[in-house]
């Protein structure tokens, strides 16, 4: 029975187990521990920007800078009208993360406070600063994440994603690069009234 079990862990083949998922678990855990530790997390970090709800500083350096690597139609936009658009963007997302459940947004906090550490952002992302990194550099962070084999990053990609591109996409200035008339204005009258 025990040699079935080794052969089992050592096997390639059988995926993830349940005490290497804990492993993975633990080791985020205590690095984003350590993180804060050794940089320190003051007061100013843990407060929203100015202007957001629940957005800090550093959150809206991580979205400023993901928005052109998730929204390909931001290329299409003369620079003045791109950075509107991206602080509507940002504007919708606080929004939407200030309106998440309590879990939700403890969950997404820890998600984001870990890309906030700058050395454990450079292990995990290859990025160093978030206003430096170029669209090229995001896309293929955010492509490492979501086509890792760890769910924790590859869920931790696809949420970054989702959040980028929905909160620009119910923008109406984001409907003609991307194809879309707008809402049938019979229904949007109806469903509206």
């Amino acid at each position: 029975m025990k040699a079935d079990s080794e052969l089992i862990a050592r096997d390639p083949d059988c995926g993830l187990l349940r005490r290497d998922f804990l492993k993975v678990g633990v080791g985020f855990s205590v690095a984003l521990t350590l993180g804060t530790a050794i940089v320190g997390c003051g007061d100013a970090a843990k407060t929203p920007a100015s202007g957001f709800g629940f957005l800090r500083a550093g959150d809206v350096e991580l979205f400023s800078a993901l928005a052109p690597a998730v929204v390909i139609e931001l290329g299409k936009f003369e620079a003045a009208k791109r950075k509107t658009l991206v602080d509507d963007l940002l504007r919708n997302l606080d929004g939407t993360c200030s309106a998440l459940g309590q879990s939700s947004q403890q969950e997404l906090r820890k998600l984001l406070d870990l890309l906030a550490i700058a050395p454990l952002r450079y292990v995990l992302t290859g990025v160093g600063a978030w206003n430096e990194a170029g669209v090229d550099k995001m896309q293929a962070f955010l492509s490492r994440w979501r086509g890792s084999r760890f769910a924790t990053l590859n869920a931790g990609g696809n949420v970054l994603v989702k959040l980028t591109s929905s909160s620009f996409y119910v923008l109406p200035a984001s409907w003609p690069p991307a194809g879309y008339a707008g809402p049938w204005p019979v229904m949007f009258n109806a469903v509206n009234s």
